[in-house]
């Protein structure tokens, strides 16, 4: 009995210090997101998130930031295939980033890539990935309400939709002022507890809401 405790004992300490390992390599990676605006700047990241994946393929941080960076990309692309061929990628790693203890932040994921499915071809996939997206944020609700994605994933949805159906920046805004008081009162950018990416997309669009408002 003693020797399996000792097992136990020893199989938690090994996981915990290879978790660090992975936490001190993906820190100084996600430490820019919110100084990187370019498709240059986001497939370099993608690049290294890649190796890290490979090297801890049971791990879900650099599978859930890899996922990340690729739908980032797809902004960026103007062709459909590409566009496609990015959001494929991070699709791919749900079965890993099914893994994370945070399960809000599993479907904040689901709705991101749903929100680049739609990105990709608006007119011809808004009603089917809208559903996927607006599931999952429900659900992502329900777990964490206080979960700052929620409202900046909303906020960028409801930006984009014509103002016949309810969107517009008016009405975009209410979700990024949320989204930013809910930022606000994240202190850390432990990547094991990825609630803080966002607060510099959050103040691109504050600035994207300010110009449509004052046109």
């Amino acid at each position: 009995m003693k020797q399996v405790i000792l097992t136990v004992i020893l199989a938690f300490t090994l996981q915990a210090n290879a978790q660090d390992e992975i936490k001190k390599e993906l820190e100084p990676i996600c430490a820019t997101f919110d100084s990187t605006y370019t498709l240059e700047g986001w497939k370099a990241k993608s690049d290294q998130f890649a190796v890290l994946k490979e090297k801890y393929p049971e791990n879900w941080m650099p599978a859930y930031y890899y996922a990340y960076s690729c739908v980032q990309m797809s902004y960026f692309e103007t062709a459909l295939t590409l566009k496609d061929m990015l959001v494929d990628n991070a699709e791919g790693q749900m079965t890993k980033i099914e893994a994370c203890p945070l399960t809000d932040e599993v479907h904040i994921m689901k709705a991101l890539i749903a929100n680049a499915r739609i990105g990709a071809d608006p007119e011809n996939r808004w009603q089917k990935y809208g559903k996927i997206f607006d599931d999952n944020l429900k659900a992502a609700k329900g777990i964490n309400e206080n979960n700052p994605h929620i409202y900046l994933l909303k906020g960028i949805s409801t930006f984009y939709t014509p103002k016949m159906f309810g969107g517009g920046a008016k009405n975009a805004q209410t979700y990024f002022e949320k989204a930013q008081a809910k930022y606000d009162l994240i202190t850390y950018t432990d990547v094991d507890k990825p609630y803080w990416w966002g607060r510099g997309t959050c103040r691109y669009f504050f600035g994207e809401v300010a110009k449509e408002l004052n046109k």
